[in-house]
């Protein structure tokens, strides 16, 4: 045995983040071969259409579009309607990568955004292997990298990949910076974080919530509450940078001290007696009756104010809402129970789910009927036990492991939350799906090995 053991010592070690890197190299090689098969696709109507090339329309692809080129057109303090009911955060990224050229920037977009996923997956990994949960990052990597829907997501013109990016390198630092416990680094770490968080609330304002958590937290964990409170300041001073840019932006623009106007009308598709709590399947009497005056700035707040207290008078329905938005939010992506904004979804013009939907009418009975039901309730049912069991492993380890499963579960928990005053879309959990799919690594695993966690020696959080 001890002869065993030692020639067990002496065997080489597996390079992980060697073959991390190699895995994400080979996925953007693969990802940046269809960048440059993709040509001609028409986005737009009227006498506004564009020929997109290097890139797929998201849902709000669009929209986008529209608010790029009246940047490109009227510079960045266009009065375009749309850079102000939307955020005008992700239309301003792709005018500063139109700086590298005009003609290909959708291109440049999507290759941008497929290394700086490649990169956060590559990074995320590689620190949980200097963890406790080193024999968990191979699988985690893997069921991060190639999830179809949240890997060609960086091909695709939207805002979900680099925010669902941004989280895990926002992650990988702090991880880092526990590893490493270097007071001298932690402010560089701090800032690099701050900045990072800051621009995903830039290109989705409703993730600041979710910045401002994390943030809090690791500072707390790692400096306390008097020793922090510098450190604190310090970093929500530099993510609030970008939001009050957007508000800077519309002011200028229009006058209206703003980061957008599509809140309170988005709250009200998702309320009121006619509602259902997702775009499909709402009568005409849903939403809130609400009388409004005012700029759209105030008719939007007063919106956000009707809504909130229909709810509070409304507690009965508004249960009934909240479980149906959080059955949409973790609903599949093609099915009976799918509901959201993803049909265009790259994922699904190579899903053999769709493929069988769509051969036959017996293949769509067999998807949309009793069958699909039963498999699409228990995809949703399962992943998110799954998921649940893999927060609850982390949470019991305690030092590192816990404090991963409190930032994941802040990730997670605020999405979900705001979906539930909002609307529910299975497209809204797409910036979290990196954390989501990494607590469902740890429950699986642990599942296989009969309930017992695989962990290793590593570093602790104090």
């Amino acid at each position: 045995m001890a002869s065993r053991s030692k020639r067990a010592r002496m065997a080489p070690q597996e390079n992980l983040p060697r073959k991390f890197m190699y895995w994400a190299i080979a996925v953007l090689l693969v990802k940046i071969v269809i960048i440059f098969r993709i040509q001609g696709l028409n986005a737009g109507s009227g006498d506004r259409v564009y020929f997109v090339d290097g890139a797929w329309l998201g849902a709000d692809g669009e929209n986008y579009l529209m608010g790029y080129f009246a940047l490109i057109r009227d510079g960045i303090f266009s009065a375009e309607s749309v850079l102000n009911y939307w955020p005008a955060g992700y239309p301003l990224f792709i005018f500063l990568l139109s700086l590298l050229g005009k003609s290909w920037v959708l291109t440049t977009l999507s290759i941008f955004q497929s290394i700086i996923f490649s990169y956060a997956v590559y990074i995320f990994a590689t620190q949980l292997s200097k963890t406790r949960l080193k024999k968990y990052s191979y699988l985690v990597f893997l069921l991060i990298t190639l999830n179809p829907t949240l890997s060609l997501s960086s091909i695709v013109i939207g805002y979900e990949s680099i925010t669902a990016s941004g989280i895990l390198i926002s992650c990988a630092l702090i991880i880092k910076d526990f590893i490493e416990r270097n007071d001298k680094k932690f402010m560089k770490y701090l800032v690099i974080n701050s900045l990072v968080l800051g621009f995903l609330a830039f290109v989705q304002p409703r993730l600041i919530i979710s910045g401002v958590l994390i943030l809090l937290l690791w500072i707390y964990l790692r400096k306390g509450i008097k020793s922090g409170t510098k450190s604190l300041i310090i970093s929500f001073l530099i993510l609030a940078i970008f939001p009050m840019s957007l508000i800077i932006r519309n002011y200028q623009a229009l006058g209206l001290t703003s980061i957008s106007t599509n809140l309170g009308v988005t709250m009200n598709l998702g309320a009121g007696d006619g509602a259902t709590g997702g775009y499909g399947g709402s009568t005409s009497k849903a939403g809130v009756p609400c009388e409004t005056t005012g700029n759209s700035v105030e008719q939007d707040t007063q919106r956000v104010k009707c809504v909130l207290n229909w709810y509070l008078k409304n507690p009965v329905k508004s249960v009934e809402l909240f479980y149906n938005k959080s059955v949409y939010f973790w609903s599949p992506w093609i099915g009976p129970v799918a509901n959201g904004t993803m049909a265009r979804n790259p994922w699904l013009t190579i899903s053999p789910i769709r493929d069988i939907a769509s051969s036959s009418q017996d293949g769509s009975n067999l998807v949309y009927g009793t069958a699909g039901k039963i498999i699409s309730w228990t995809w949703l049912l399962s992943g998110l036990g799954i998921l649940f069991y893999g927060f609850l492993i982390l949470w019991r380890q305690g030092s590192i492991e816990k404090m991963l499963a409190a930032l994941a579960l802040i990730a997670v928990g605020t999405n979900w939350a705001i979906s539930l005053v909002t609307i529910g879309d299975h497209r809204f959990r797409i910036p979290i799906m990196g954390l989501s799919l990494f607590l469902q690594a740890i429950g699986l695993k642990t599942l296989l090995r009969g309930g017992k966690p695989a962990m290793v020696d590593g570093p602790a959080l104090r």
